[in-house]
């Protein structure tokens, strides 16, 4: 029979109801606080099955193997690499497969400013799932967090596992992907062009040549390119050449000619426009001339 949390094994901590009041009165702690953080490995009999839901929000991450949740009247299955965000107060019930059960993380968490994160991951009880592309990255946040919890709930330790949420729905932000194949194929031609450009950024990229080699419409890669970097192509290329530019000139200390070539400009005067006009202050103040 299928066995509730509490099992061998599950890693868990619950803060005190005393120490839940406190963070919801004290500044940063009372926008978003942990009220429930564990983790365990794979268990064919995990089952969690609660009628009038949580007080709190409720994040499970899965790092490998297969769940099944069912929230409301819709079911979701989730497999790895995928966060399931559940909201406060609605019914749900979530378990492992029996095939290949899930090992998961999860935090429980409240907070003025917790609808904001969900907000933003554009996450709701409709769309619960959010599938992201580095769940390394994500896991090692969650274990970050959770390292907080091994020294008490003094005040400095409530503080680092609130900042240490924050940063993890943050990654959870940087990281998302998208929800169905389709559009999860065009993201990964779409990060694949991007890495390209960057790992390139001397080339003399034109916008047809990037799209082109995403396998979209200018529009199309435009749009999309955007919404991953919050700039168009051509700015997102200039920004990677200048932040290099900035390396140089700091740390390997090459003149103001020698950094507009490094970076892939002929034009030292068109380079040195170009920084001060991004940058604020022209390259030769950074530079062995100055």
């Amino acid at each position: 029979m299928p066995k509730p949390e509490g099992f061998p094994g599950q890693r868990l901590i619950i803060a005190p109801p005393e120490i839940v009041i406190e963070c919801s009165q004290r500044p940063i702690l009372r926008d978003l606080s942990i009220t429930h953080i564990g983790a365990f490995s794979a268990s064919p009999d995990h089952l969690v099955d609660r009628p009038r839901g949580t007080a709190q929000h409720i994040l499970i991450g899965c790092i490998a193997g297969t769940g099944h949740c069912e929230l409301g009247s819709q079911r979701w299955t989730i497999n790895a690499g995928q966060l399931l965000f559940l909201p406060p107060r609605v019914a749900h019930r979530y378990k492992a497969d029996a095939n290949s059960p899930w090992t998961i993380f999860w935090i429980h968490f409240r907070g003025l400013r917790a609808s904001d994160y969900l907000k933003i991951l554009g996450v709701s009880s409709e769309r619960p799932v959010l599938p992201v592309g580095d769940m390394q990255a994500i896991s090692e946040a969650f274990e970050d967090t959770y390292r907080h919890t091994l020294h008490g709930f003094g005040e400095a330790y409530l503080l680092g596992m609130s900042t240490g949420l924050a940063r993890l729905l943050g990654l959870a932000k940087v990281h998302q992907r998208s929800n169905g194949g389709r559009a999860l194929r065009t993201e990964n031609r779409l990060i694949k062009t991007l890495s390209q450009i960057r790992d390139n950024s001397t080339h003399a990229w034109n916008l047809t040549e990037m799209a082109a080699a995403a396998g979209m419409s200018i529009p199309h890669f435009t749009d999309l390119c955007r919404k991953q970097t919050g700039m168009p192509p051509t700015a997102y290329l200039i920004r990677l050449r200048l932040q290099r530019a900035m390396e140089l000139l700091m740390r390997e200390h090459l003149n103001v000619a020698e950094t507009a070539r490094a970076v892939g400009y002929d034009d030292p005067f068109y380079f040195s426009r170009l920084f001060r006009k991004h940058m604020g202050i022209p390259p030769s103040a950074l530079s062995r001339e100055h």
